[in-house]
């Protein structure tokens, strides 16, 4: 279970490190952010700022949780992610049912809008923070150095993956027009 719960946690604390560094790249960058809480959420443009600045702070302290070599402090990590992703995710579909359509600025930049796209994300991202936490909870014998780096390996691709998901898509749905669903070109 060791090489499960290295391989979540190397492929989460990739999305989390990138989401806060993309969001913190600059003024600019952070203050798309701090607007698309802002539509996402409805609220004043002050609490959007606070909201934003504890989004990016619960991202940080979780990625630095799974970096440490503690599985007290990775437990820790996988829950504060997970409830992090789960209250991402009940925002995007409440957003979503109000028939809002904003760019989730969840890795900086992008333009894709909020659809199913990040909400499916989001919920891989759960299902691996519950399988590291059974995976760390679990233990289990030590994992042979090879393994271990074939298990980091496989987090940080797939974390990368992750991270660069929307602008996969974007390149995909115009290469391949015919896969677009209707209404999203």
């Amino acid at each position: 279970m060791e090489l499960v719960a290295v391989s979540c946690r190397t492929l989460l604390v990739v999305v989390f490190a990138v989401a806060v560094a993309s969001k913190l790249s600059g003024a600019e960058p952070f203050n798309a952010f701090v607007r698309s809480v802002r539509e996402f959420t409805a609220l004043a443009p002050r609490r959007a700022r606070a909201a934003a600045h504890l989004v990016v702070g619960t991202e940080a302290v979780g990625a630095v949780l799974l970096s440490l070599p503690r599985p007290a402090a990775a437990i820790a990590g996988f829950a504060l992610v997970g409830c992090a992703l789960g209250a991402f995710t009940v925002g995007m579909a409440a957003s979503r049912r109000r028939g809002v359509r904003v760019p989730c600025r969840c890795f900086g930049a992008s333009s894709h809008n909020t659809g199913a796209l990040p909400l499916v994300r989001n919920g891989f991202l759960i299902v691996v923070a519950v399988t590291g936490t059974a995976g760390t909870a679990l233990g289990g014998p030590p994992a042979a150095p090879g393994g271990l780096a074939v298990a980091a390996g496989a987090g940080l691709v797939l974390g990368v993956v992750v991270t660069v998901l929307d602008d996969l898509y974007e390149v995909l749905r115009d290469l391949l027009p015919v896969a677009a669903p209707k209404g999203h070109r």
